[in-house]
């Protein structure tokens, strides 16, 4: 039974191939592969092929469950940094008002704006090219 391909299968693969290297296969590995595939007779082989496609939707399925999982978690990373962030606000306000005056609201936005900042400055500098360089100049 052929299936239409799964967008999500695809861009998986890209996302590994981009991240992962494939490890190298030892000297000889396919004529040996051949030589396994012709020694077992045709029915051997179609319930081989069976088992493994089997194996290969088991597998398909855990990964999915587990980027549903993954989106999820991440789901209610948000909503829970968004209710603490209300919360600071609430409290952090009329602290902010009582030491800023009344530009003490604009105190919290702009402080909030120098930590995201400074957090995504952080993240392009560890992936960037530019660290990577200077990192092997520099050892």
């Amino acid at each position: 039974m052929n299936t239409p391909p799964d967008p999500l299968d695809g861009a998986l693969d890209r996302a590994l191939a981009k991240t992962l290297t494939a490890p190298g296969l030892p000297a000889g590995f396919r004529a040996q592969l051949r030589a396994a595939i012709a020694r077992h007779p045709q029915q051997d082989r179609a319930q081989l092929r069976a088992a493994l496609e089997r194996e290969h939707a088991a597998q398909l399925a855990e990964l999915r469950s587990g980027y549903v999982r993954l989106r999820q978690r991440t789901l209610g990373i948000l909503i829970g940094s968004g209710f603490a962030a209300g919360l600071l606000v609430t409290l952090a306000l009329p602290w902010l008002k009582a030491h800023f005056g009344q530009d003490g609201v604009f105190a919290l936005p702009a402080i909030g704006a120098i930590i995201g900042l400074a957090l995504s400055l952080n993240a392009w500098w560890q992936r960037s090219n530019l660290a990577r360089a200077l990192e092997r100049h520099l050892s």
